[in-house]
This record gives C-alpha cells, sequence and structure tokens, in this order.
C-alpha cells in the first residue's frame, strides 16, 4: 500500500470509527436508560448491569456499522474536498478506481466484522443477556414495591398496597395481563404470595379476588375465586434448563439444523433468520462502495453537511427496501432469499451504475441537484427579503 492509499485508509477509517461511536451510542441510549432504571428502583447492582450493557453492545455495533461506514466515509471526503485535497488528486492524474482500493479494504474489514457479529458474537451474546435478564428479574420479583406501579416482568403491571418481606406476601393486588395483547386480563385479590412451580419458573398464588377479562370480539367476562395461581414466565433459578432458545440465540449450525430437521413452519422461520443476517454484512459492503462516488459528486461549496445529508437519504432508500423485502418473505409472497437478496442487488446495481459513471466523468444527477441546492441554500436563506434577512 502506497502513501496515499495509507492516507485514504486513515482518514476514511477514523472518521468510520467516530461515526460509529455516536451511532452505536445513540443508539443504545434508550435501553441503557431502562437498564438504570433497574439500578434506581429495583437495587440491581452496578456490576450486573454492566455486564448487560456489554453484551448488548455487539447487537447495536452491527445495526450501526452500515451507517457509520456510510457516513464516515462521505464525510471523509468531504474535508478532503473541502481542504481542496481531491481536487489536487485528480489533478495529478489518481483515477476513482486508484481512491477505490484503500476504501474498499477498509469497508471489506468492516464487512467481514459485521459478519462475524452476526453469525457468532450477536447470537451468543444475546443469549447470555438473556440468561443474566431472566436472574435479574427473578431476584427483582422479591421487591415488589408497595403502593407502586411495576413492571418487572414485560407484559405485566403489578401494583401492591401492602407487603411481608419475610413471608413474601402481599395484600391489595392489583395486575393487568396484556401478554396477550388481543386478551387482556385484570385481576384484583386481597392477597397473594410468591412460590415456585415445578418447572422453577415463578407464579403468584392469589387468594379471594376476581379475574376480568376482555375478549377480542367485545364480550366480558368476570370470574371470581377463591385461589388463583399465575404464572409469571420467569425463573427463580439462574440456569434455564428446559428453555428452548429462541431464533436469534442460534448460531450458525444451529439454525442449519433446524432449517433441515424442523417443521415447516419452523424451518421456514429459521432460513429467515439465516437470510437476514447476511443482510447487514451485504448492507455495510455496498453502502460503504457507494460511499466514493457519492462523495466525489460534492464539492467545497456545499459544505460538510453533505455527507450527513446523502447519508441519510441512501440509508433511508435501502431500509425501506429491506423492509419491504423482509415483510413479502415474512408474508410468503417471495422466498426468504428473494426477500433479502433483491434489495441487496437494487442497491449493488445502483452501486454499480453510480460507480462507473463518476469514473467516465459523468456526474449523478441527483447528487448535483443536491450540492448546488446546499451551495445555495445560505444565500438564499440571507437574503433581504426571506425571513432570517429580515431579522437581521
Amino acid at each position: 500500500m502506497n502513501r496515499l492509499s495509507r492516507y485514504l485508509f486513515v482518514e476514511c477509517a477514523l472518521s468510520l470509527l467516530a461515526a460509529l461511536l455516536i451511532l452505536t451510542f445513540l443508539a443504545m441510549l434508550p435501553r441503557v436508560l431502562q437498564l438504570v432504571d433497574l439500578w434506581v428502583n429495583k437495587g440491581v447492582s452496578i456490576g450486573v448491569l454492566g455486564h448487560m450493557t456489554l453484551l448488548l453492545i455487539p447487537q447495536f455495533i452491527v445495526a450501526a456499522l452500515p451507517m457509520a461506514v456510510l457516513t464516515g466515509i462521505l464525510l471523509a471526503l468531504g474535508r478532503l474536498s473541502q481542504d481542496s485535497e481531491m481536487v489536487i488528486m485528480k489533478a495529478c492524474g489518481i483515477s476513482l478506481y486508484q481512491m477505490l482500493r484503500p476504501i474498499s479494504l477498509l469497508v471489506g474489514f468492516c464487512a467481514l466484522g459485521a459478519l462475524f457479529f452476526e453469525t457468532i458474537w450477536v447470537p451468543h451474546a444475546f443469549h447470555q443477556f438473556h440468561q443474566l435478564r431472566l436472574a435479574v428479574l427473578s431476584s427483582t420479583t422479591l421487591t415488589l414495591k408497595p403502593q407502586t406501579f411495576s413492571h418487572v416482568v414485560p407484559g405485566l403491571t403489578i401494583y401492591i398496597d401492602t407487603q411481608n418481606q419475610a413471608a413474601r406476601t402481599m395484600g391489595g393486588i392489583l395486575i393487568y395481563d396484556q401478554r396477550q395483547a388481543d386478551a387482556p386480563v385484570t385481576l384484583i385479590a386481597s392477597s397473594g404470595r410468591l412460590h415456585t412451580l415445578d418447572n422453577g419458573n415463578a407464579a403468584l398464588f392469589l387468594t379471594d379476588g376476581s379475574r376480568h377479562e376482555r375478549k377480542s370480539d367485545g364480550r366480558y367476562r368476570q370470574l371470581k375465586f377463591a385461589t388463583y395461581d399465575l404464572e409469571m414466565g420467569v425463573s427463580f433459578g439462574l440456569g434455564d434448563e428446559g428453555r428452548e432458545k429462541g431464533l436469534e440465540e442460534l448460531n450458525g449450525a444451529d439454525l442449519e439444523k433446524m432449517i433441515q430437521t424442523g417443521g415447516e413452519e419452523v424451518a421456514y422461520l429459521a432460513r429467515l433468520e439465516w437470510h437476514r443476517r447476511w443482510a447487514f454484512p451485504m448492507a455495510t459492503l455496498i453502502l460503504g462502495v457507494l460511499a466514493l462516488p457519492l462523495g466525489l459528486q460534492q464539492s467545497h461549496r456545499s459544505g460538510r453537511s453533505y455527507g450527513l445529508v446523502v447519508a441519510i437519504l441512501t440509508l433511508i432508500v435501502h431500509i425501506f427496501l429491506l423492509s419491504l423485502g423482509e415483510a413479502m418473505a415474512k408474508k410468503g409472497l417471495v422466498p426468504p432469499l428473494a426477500g433479502y437478496a433483491l434489495p441487496t442487488l437494487i442497491m449493488a446495481g445502483f452501486t454499480l451504475y453510480i460507480l462507473i459513471n463518476t469514473a467516465r466523468g459523468r456526474p449523478f444527477k441527483l447528487a448535483v441537484i443536491l450540492v448546488h441546492t446546499m451551495a445555495s441554500l445560505p444565500l438564499k436563506l440571507l437574503r433581504p427579503g426571506s425571513a432570517i434577512g429580515r431579522k437581521s
């Protein structure tokens, strides 16, 4: 790798890394705030929350990587255009394909990293996170706060008036169970206690109460009971023996086995998961290569915001195509391979078209329009007749 290639590689890598850190942090922020709530309201230790946060990082890195690659390279090329370095490179006879070599190497590393994360690290981390989450939920279930609406189990809202920690009994219980969205259930009981079922799951043994249910067809049903056992769906133990792993927790070998030996519906879902795991690495590869010709369309007049605007617009189109293909595959309108491969092929064809035309000196019209719009926008806003011009 010559000096110019190393220079482009380092510039794009640094910008990509900064974009990846920022986007991953922004994507993780809502989940981290949910974990902080466990520390504030449930007394979960900082060490456990830190471990859970580390287990979440891989899946958010994979989700943010395509956007980070596209944004990072566009911003790096934008800085080079602002400093007229791209003009000097072109004047020295540096072709687009020479610039493409170091950038393709960087994008290839990112795509391989995304593939490793999706097929090996993310399933393993997701499985560990699920185990740890069950253990945390099991321990926090014992610390329901009186006169507070608690959401310790997804889909269950629990309110208790009084509590005896030593005897694990509660009084004045109100429970709203929406785990079945089409038929939510409301439970009211004068007292109850926590206990463990034979399968290890936690349950609430309610006494002297009533059960209220609204059916999907509008019918209302009320049932008074002397005793009622409500399974909470979490285990007091740290293990997950007897629980089948979800598709997102399976590695590649387990998915292949499920495709070969599972039932028709299970095998179809496994094929969907298999092809989904290849979507983000391929998106990383395609968007990274697409960033170079799009970045070369900008000029020093368009400003550094050009890269961010183009990245957002391109990503919106790509996500729309992937979402459309995934929805069609889930409904059975197209095979799983076609649902994920067709959007990738469309973006790959578009990338090849832009790459060839840029190498031949034919500007991409939409990019040119965007450049002129962004270059003239400040002048239009500062005209005496504009709103900003009148204020100044």
